[in-house]
Parts: C-alpha cells; sequence; structure tokens
C-alpha cells in the first residue's frame, strides 16, 4: 500500500478503508468569494488596508497573505502572511479586518484561506487588490437618434 494517492493527499484519512487511487478527504470549509479592500491608507513603506469578506459555514479561522503580484493557487506558499491573529464569526457575518503591510509601489494583492474544525483549509479565497480599479464602459446604442 502507498504512503499517498494519486492526488498526493497522504492515505489513509480518517478510519475508513483505503479502496482506491484517490483519497477522500476530510469536508472542506467553504471558500469566501467576497474579499474586498474597502479603504487604504499609504504612508512611507506601508499601506493600511481594510478588508471585508462573508464568514464561510464551517470557518474557525483565517490565513491571510498579500503579495505584488495575483495569489493563486501553485504559488499561495511564497506570498506573505499577515500576522494578525484572527478568528471566524457566525457563518454569513461580515468580517473586517485593517493591517498594515509593507508597500513601496504597485498594487498589492490580498486572499486568503478558511480553515475548519476539522483542521481543513479551503480553497482559496478570490484575490482583492489596491488600489482598485473601476472601469465604466461607453454605452453605445445602435439606430439611436436624439
Amino acid at each position: 500500500m502507498c504512503d499517498d494517492d494519486i492526488d498526493g493527499d497522504a492515505r489513509p484519512i480518517g478510519s475508513s478503508r483505503d479502496i482506491g487511487a484517490d483519497e477522500h478527504g476530510l469536508p472542506l470549509p467553504a471558500a469566501v468569494t467576497d474579499l474586498r479592500v474597502t479603504a487604504a491608507i499609504t504612508r512611507t513603506d506601508t499601506l493600511t488596508a481594510t478588508l471585508r469578506w462573508t464568514a464561510p459555514a464551517d470557518a474557525v479561522t483565517y490565513t491571510l497573505r498579500y503579495s505584488d503580484t495575483i495569489i493563486a493557487d501553485d504559488h499561495w506558499e511564497s506570498a506573505i502572511t499577515v500576522t494578525v491573529p484572527f478568528t471566524a464569526s457566525t457563518p454569513g457575518v461580515t468580517e473586517w479586518l485593517t493591517v498594515p503591510v509593507s508597500y513601496a509601489t504597485g498594487t498589492v494583492h490580498f486572499a486568503l484561506k478558511s480553515q475548519n474544525t476539522e483542521g481543513a483549509w479551503s480553497a482559496l479565497s478570490n484575490n482583492a487588490l489596491w488600489p482598485h480599479l473601476d472601469v465604466y464602459l461607453p454605452l453605445i446604442l445602435k439606430g439611436y437618434r436624439p
């Protein structure tokens, strides 16, 4: 018997029998999908950002990271961890966190993962970024004559 499955997950997980190439893991908490930077203040070498999101079901804690590039699963570990400890609120409640991070110039990307009581981590949240860009497209009406 191998120590890991086809995805590289350790096996066996829990007391269930291992019956295939892909070990069934713990239920994952829901990922945050509405992470936003709602306010930001820049000072020499520091960006203080206020982040907002909705607490997902089953989350008990979070890990927040930031980077000067988009944060994706393949480089989550290389993004800088925000060292502010915080725990999750009741599911559906709006979470707020104000954090200072190192900043010189350019765009800062934030992403987070939540963890449940079984120790399983959620999928990566959406990226929130600062400065945010609002794009307004012109409306073109064909055949309209004032």
